[in-house]
């Protein structure tokens, strides 16, 4: 008797004396980004884009160019696409949920500029 009663008061104590840990994360406080592509296929062209008021270029040859970017909330992706020599241009906006946003396929001529923006959703 007096050893049931010992494991039991111990049963009891080892339930009650530790917090246990929750299996599910409670995330509410983090903040996590979203990361999109833009896709460019070209030979020789120049890329300025903006995300949430930041710029950014990038020099593209011979190929195609997957260029990440990163977002909390909705937001206006802006491009210019300047082509350095008369040649096709692909320009694809891809969300974080693998939709696409925009898929453009444009004839361009030597030092043509085109510029565009896009509406990338979070959710």
């Amino acid at each position: 008797m007096k050893i049931s009663t010992t494991l039991l008061i111990l049963l009891i104590l080892s339930f009650c004396s530790c917090k246990k840990e929750s299996l599910t994360d409670d995330l509410s406080n983090v903040v996590l980004s979203n990361k999109g592509i833009l896709r460019v296929e070209c030979k020789d062209c120049q890329v300025s884009y903006s995300v949430q008021n930041k710029d950014y270029n990038v020099n593209i040859k011979d190929g195609s160019e997957d260029i990440p970017f990163f977002y909390v909330t909705d937001f206006n992706l802006k491009t210019q696409v300047k082509s350095l020599e008369a040649q096709g241009i692909r320009l694809m906006v891809i969300d974080s949920y693998g939709r696409v946003v925009s898929n453009e396929l444009n004839s361009c001529k030597e030092g043509e500029v085109r510029e565009g923006s896009f509406t990338v959703k979070a959710k």
